[in-house]
């Protein structure tokens, strides 16, 4: 399975959403990203 690319301007949207709303889980089903994914995104 291919690795999926994500451009930088939609990592800092997810970002964004997440601390706005204190809820990585709610923005990773929103988008269909792992939450982990979004703490290391988060983590960088």
């Amino acid at each position: 399975m291919a690795k999926k690319q994500y451009s930088v301007e939609f990592i800092e949207q997810v970002i964004k959403e997440a601390q706005e709303t204190n809820n990585v889980a709610l923005v990773a089903r929103r988008y269909e990203i792992s939450p982990s994914t979004i703490h290391t995104w988060i983590r960088k």
